[in-house]
């Protein structure tokens, strides 16, 4: 006797079917997730830009903290990156749970780098 019941076909698409909305699910989640990045990136982007010539019509051009500059515009595309590398192969629970961490990250890593500007900026005369 065999598992299978004697009037059963297997066509092969109960195989396919949820390989394919998996696939589906996957990506969605990855471009919900890349556009939730992207707001980090952003800010990072603007403060590259806007900040140095803030600097400078303040007097202060020279102490602009490049590094932090450097963090903010990295830390969204490296963590969005390693997160969706650490989520390969994994169910689609812990892997939007991974993105999600990798987005808490860039976020704190965001707010904590406006406040280490605050920190070593020079004082205005």
């Amino acid at each position: 006797m065999s598992a299978e019941s004697p009037g059963a076909v297997d066509d092969g698409e109960n195989e396919t079917a949820p390989a394919r909305s998996s696939l589906l699910a996957t990506v969605i989640l990855w471009i919900v997730f890349a556009i939730l990045y992207a707001f980090p990136l952003f800010e990072g982007i603007s403060n590259l830009i806007a900040l140095p010539s803030y600097y400078a019509s303040l007097g202060i051009g020279d102490a602009v903290p490049w590094w932090l500059l450097a963090i903010g515009l990295l830390a969204p595309v490296l963590l969005y990156l390693a997160a969706l590398c650490i989520g390969r192969g994994r169910e689609l629970f812990p892997r939007a749970l991974i993105l999600a961490v990798g987005l808490a990250a860039t976020n704190a890593l965001a707010l904590s780098a406006v406040q280490w500007a605050q920190v070593v900026q020079p004082p205005l005369k």
